[in-house]
């Protein structure tokens, strides 16, 4: 208020200025009395718009203010052919309490950079922004709306020694059992690349609504075809639409070039209705009713068994933030069921699941990222083992009730920043799963994902790196296999989320 009141003069000597120049109006022509008055009246809106900017970050988001305090153009000089924030036409939005904005969102979390940029998508408490300047945000003319258009113009080149199963994304239980041959495979890709739009509106007395929707080029069939990723609207901690599940964390995900990562991670988008709520103490919960699926698959006399999905996943999550770091425990419960071959009965098995995970720095910008998952019946979340089938399996072939199979998948990475534009990220992921007597010998058991890239932001939103990958399988019967692979990505950016020039660097 007192930056308010400090400007009170100006405002006053602008308003005499424009009375004056009605004044000498009645001494000139009148357009040349209009012209002058229009240039006056200009600056004067020029200025008010200043002050309604202060206004608006003293009642908006938490440090907004310190945040745009020193923006200013961008010289010709030192542009970047980045999209960035570089002028403050916020509109009015909710005010964050310390405890809140804490709550929602801490600073490790909004400075961990990842190739991918997962986080960007990620829902939070309150639809706290990932950064408090709101980079590459206009408002719509004639409402109060922000709009964010994102993008990403991606392309691999993927170099295989030896069969590695899947080409454009690194998935150890794909590695072909037996190999056969030692063929070199070379293959290019653009199906990383994606687009999304951010909407963020205020909502009288409700803070400020969000609507994300993105799409990659991950079509079926290895078709470069739009792809939906999310899809949905969060008012009021109160979530509809299509997201990551509540079940995962994107914002303890290693930073890899492979766009499967590590084989261990649970990562699926799901259909859901959501609610977080704040607890206090920078923690914060959140439960969910998501798209069931009985990920089951099983023939008996060469008849398949049809999958049943009698009742939604049920998930609940708490969440710790911190600033050097935060702790997530997220839980699912689920009801697996098929209908047995040749009409026989409806059989079912109770899945549940516990994730650890999060993030921690440990030195200057170095970071730690971590998952320990475990759990019955959840492989339908697990990278290596979705779509498998492999959620549950009848016991043996005189048992055919239905066991929901125990998988355990942990994961870690190391990510070290060489220089302010140069980092690495080294890292390690293991999956197990317990088979039943009654599955054949070549089905999944276990499997080791292990890679280390070298990313360099080389100008601007342009960014290109080189990764290692390393995979292992393994069958129930024991039958193994392994394979490396290299990959050459660049990638552009149309809005840079985050600064090579932070000051944390």
């Amino acid at each position: 208020m007192q930056k308010i009141l400090k400007r009170m003069p100006l405002i006053v000597v602008l308003l005499c200025g424009a009375v004056q120049m009605v004044a000498q109006g009645t001494e000139s022509t009148p357009d040349e009395a209009m012209r002058k008055l229009q240039i006056r009246m200009d600056e004067l809106r020029s200025q008010m718009a200043q002050i309604q900017a202060e206004l608006d970050a003293m009642h908006g988001e938490n440090k907004l203010s310190d945040a745009i305090k020193d923006v200013r153009p961008v010289p010709e000089s030192v542009q970047t052919g980045a999209i960035e924030r570089t002028l403050p036409p916020l509109p009015a939005s909710e005010h964050l309490s310390e405890e809140q904005q804490r709550a929602a969102i801490g600073e490790e979390t909004a400075e961990y950079e990842t190739f991918s940029e997962d986080p960007e998508a990620a829902a939070r408490l309150y639809n706290a922004p990932l950064e408090a300047t709101y980079p590459g945000f206009f408002v719509l003319p004639g409402t109060q709306t922000m709009l964010r258009i994102n993008g990403r113009l991606w392309t691999d080149l993927i170099f295989d020694p030896r069969p590695a199963g899947v080409q454009d994304a690194f998935i150890p239980a794909s590695i072909p059992i037996p190999q056969g041959s030692s063929t070199n495979n070379f293959a290019a890709s653009v199906r990383q690349s994606r687009l999304s739009t951010d909407f963020r509106i205020p909502v009288s007395g409700r803070g400020t609504a969000r609507m994300f929707m993105q799409f990659d080029f991950f079509g079926s069939n290895g078709a470069t075809t739009p792809r939906l990723r999310h899809a949905y609207a969060q008012i009021d901690n109160i979530l509809v639409g299509q997201t990551f599940t509540n079940f995962l964390d994107p914002d303890a995900t290693p930073d890899t070039l492979d766009f499967q990562g590590p084989n261990s991670r649970l990562s699926v988008r799901l259909p859901q209705a959501r609610y977080s709520f704040l607890i206090g103490r920078g923690m914060s919960g959140s439960v969910a009713v998501e798209q069931p699926n009985s990920d089951i698959r099983f023939s008996q006399n060469g008849s398949a068994a049809v999958r049943i999905t009698p009742a939604p996943d049920g998930l609940l999550k708490f969440r710790y933030e911190g600033e050097r770091g935060h702790i997530q425990v997220s839980s699912t419960f689920r009801e697996l069921a098929v209908r047995l071959p040749d009409g026989g009965p409806q059989e079912s098995a109770f899945g549940w699941g516990l994730n650890f995970l999060g993030a921690m720095q440990v030195y200057g910008r170095d970071n730690i990222v971590y998952q320990v998952a475990y759990g019955n019946g959840i492989s339908r979340y697990v990278n290596d083992t979705r779509a498998f089938g492999l959620d549950a399996a009848p016991r043996s072939e005189t048992d055919l009730t239905l066991k929901a199979l125990p998988l355990f998948g942990p994961y870690f990475g190391y990510q070290h920043y060489w220089a302010r534009t140069v980092r690495s990220t080294a890292t390690f992921g293991f999956v197990q799963l317990q088979n039943t007597a009654f599955q054949p010998g070549d089905t999944f058991h276990k499997s080791t994902y292990s890679s280390a890239n070298v990313i360099w932001n080389a100008v601007g939103n342009m960014d290109f790196g080189v990764e290692f990958l390393y995979g292992w399988v393994a069958q129930k019967d024991g039958a193994k296999a392994n394979a490396p692979r290299i990959q050459f990505s660049g990638r552009y950016t149309f809005v840079k989320l985050h600064s090579a020039d932070s000051p944390s660097m």
